[in-house]
């Protein structure tokens, strides 16, 4: 499901994806909780596909005061992940009520 999520993601946009423009980066969140978080930059176009729980989320950025802030692309799952530097939290529901699913998230050093 997750290849299906970053094939569609990546055709959507125009060009093609170079190994540099694709990341991931693994977050232990509160509670030991883990979420695979990829993200694909082309052109004027940021995607993000997470892998929390099991299930594959996709999402697009939206615009952000402050760090990096993606929607879900599918808007009968209001999910959001917000991004600043290292630490991430995953919130779900509508903007002016949402509630955080994971908190305190930050990137795993790489082995």
């Amino acid at each position: 499901m997750k290849a299906y999520l970053l094939s569609a993601a990546v055709l959507a946009l125009p060009g093609l994806a170079l190994a540099e423009d694709v990341i991931t980066q693994t977050y232990v969140c509160d509670r030991g909780a883990m979420v695979q978080a990829t993200y694909i930059n082309i052109a004027e176009r940021s995607l993000a596909v997470l892998s929390v729980e099991g299930r594959h989320l996709a999402f697009d950025i939206a615009t952000a005061a402050s760090g990096a802030r993606y929607v879900a692309m599918d808007a009968a799952q209001p999910y959001v992940w917000w991004t600043k530097g290292d630490t991430a939290s995953l919130r779900f529901g509508p903007p002016s009520d949402e509630a955080v699913i994971y908190a305190a998230c930050k990137v795993q050093a790489a082995p």
